[in-house]
């Protein structure tokens, strides 16, 4: 059998997590079922994370700050802004439409807040906005290169239609999770793009 390298191992766990949290919620996502999801050692996970909370910020980066980096790249990157919102936008949801669980433990992430004593507050807080912060930071990041490939200003109210883009995408997903339809909401994000693209101020 081959043997797994630590990163690779430490990356299943995340991915595992994600899966198990979607399923059965963050309280019953504990570290042996987890491992049982992994199908590795629970000796293994505990090597690779010290605790429960190290593994879960480590699942917030990955539907966050690297959640970017899975997806495939945006074609014609000079195209301009507008093209690559929209490009931006779809690669997203069809990501989303093929990892429905991604969306729900992203859920249950962000619910986490609700769920824990006044004592685990401020870290359930700082986890919500360190995911935000990773969304809006990759997002405007993109945004500003496509706008800088295809020479054209950075819009000064960037921050806001990203922030708007993201609680768009966020939106669509919930209505689709509970009441399916792909050519409808395939048509959402599409209309959320263009509609977006057109309040950018130059």
């Amino acid at each position: 059998m081959a043997r797994i390298s630590a990163e690779d191992r430490r990356a299943e766990f995340v991915r595992s997590a994600a899966r198990v949290i979607a399923a059965q919620g963050v309280a019953a996502a504990t570290t042996r079922r987890i491992a049982e999801e992994a199908n590795a050692p629970l000796a293994s996970l505990h090597y690779c994370f010290r605790n429960k909370d190290e593994l879960l910020q480590e699942v917030y980066h990955y539907l966050s700050r690297d959640y970017a980096t899975a997806l495939p790249p945006v074609p014609a990157s000079t195209a301009g802004l507008a093209h690559v919102m929209e490009a931006h936008a779809l690669r997203i949801w069809d990501r989303m439409v093929k990892n429905p669980h991604e969306q729900v433990t992203t859920i249950e992430l962000l619910l986490r807040r609700f769920r824990v004593d006044d004592a685990g507050q401020p870290q359930a807080l700082a986890m919500n906005q360190s995911m935000y912060d990773g969304w809006i930071n990759s997002t405007m990041a993109l945004f500003t290169d496509a706008a800088m490939a295809a020479g054209e200003p950075v819009p000064a109210n960037l921050e806001q239609v990203t922030r708007m883009f993201i609680a768009g995408i966020d939106g669509i997903s919930m209505q689709h999770l509970a009441d399916p339809d792909a050519g409808r909401s395939r048509g959402l994000v599409t209309l959320l793009a263009r509609s977006l693209a057109a309040v950018l101020a130059y």
